[in-house]
């Protein structure tokens, strides 16, 4: 049989597969899966079809209830051997939306993921147990890249406006920017510059293939500064010659449950 024939066939058979799968009940499908092997996660209120679908809640153990997600596949990069979705949902009414896909290989890839985070939701989400986030976080991750031997390939930046963080008093930290990127090592590296603070921050921050991570910030009081927020800077940071404090810090992400 000719080659050209040939691909006509199989494009033909591979379109009407895809035309009968696109008519199957979400609910169904998932269903079936669940059936054959138990889904980690707990999913509700599901309704379309396998390309074009909604679920009200979607829940796995340890993990903030996602609600509202709505998912839409390509067909066509099924024919790259590789499942794509652009997807929405929310998390305690947090809004977030993206790309998904995964390869034959069980790559998990992410793109254009973007959300916008209350700073008191944050909080909740971080389980942090003292102190109070104020502003709003804005999240655009790039490009993900998941896997089971080492660090997540990651390309992201966060932008916290408003920034403020309460312990006894309220610090103003104006707009902070971190920028996320892999480097050659292997090591996730994160920079930090902030406007229009009560402190002005720079530094980076790195983790690397053992969760080791290394923390250097600089925060140089300003002029307009309370004094008792300049004072209390000297409990967990080095007063340098210039007046500014640096924060160095060394471990383990294992110290924090990650």
């Amino acid at each position: 049989m000719p080659i050209k024939k040939r691909y006509i066939i199989l494009l033909a058979v591979g379109s009407y597969l895809l035309f009968t799968l696109s008519m199957v009940p979400a609910s169904k499908v998932l269903g079936l899966a669940n059936s054959i092997s138990p889904l980690p996660v707990k999913i509700y209120g599901v309704s379309g079809n396998l390309w074009d679908g909604r679920a009200q809640q979607l829940m796995a153990p340890g993990q903030p209830t996602v609600d509202n997600l709505h998912w839409s596949i390509n067909p066509l990069e099924i024919f790259l051997a590789r499942l794509s979705t652009n997807f929405s949902a929310s998390i305690k009414n947090q809004n977030i939306t993206g790309k998904l896909s995964v390869n034959a290989l069980g790559q998990l890839r992410g793109s254009d993921i973007r959300a916008r985070i209350d700073g008191a939701v944050m909080q909740q989400l971080l389980r942090l147990p003292l102190g109070e986030l104020g502003g709003v976080f804005n999240f655009n991750v790039h490009s993900l890249e998941l896997n089971q031997t080492a660090l997540p390939m990651l390309d992201a930046s966060l932008s916290w406006k408003n920034a403020s963080l309460t312990l006894i008093d309220t610090v103003n930290l104006g707009h902070i920017d971190l920028q996320v990127s892999p480097e050659d090592d292997g090591r996730l590296l994160a920079n930090i510059s902030n406007e229009q603070g009560d402190l002005q921050l720079t530094g980076d921050a790195s983790v690397d293939a053992g969760r080791n991570y290394n923390v250097n910030l600089r925060m140089m009081p300003q002029p307009t500064t309370a004094s008792n927020i300049t004072q209390s800077l000297g409990m967990f940071a080095r007063r340098q010659a210039d007046s500014s404090y640096l924060l160095n810090r060394k471990g383990n992400l294992r110290e924090f449950g990650f």
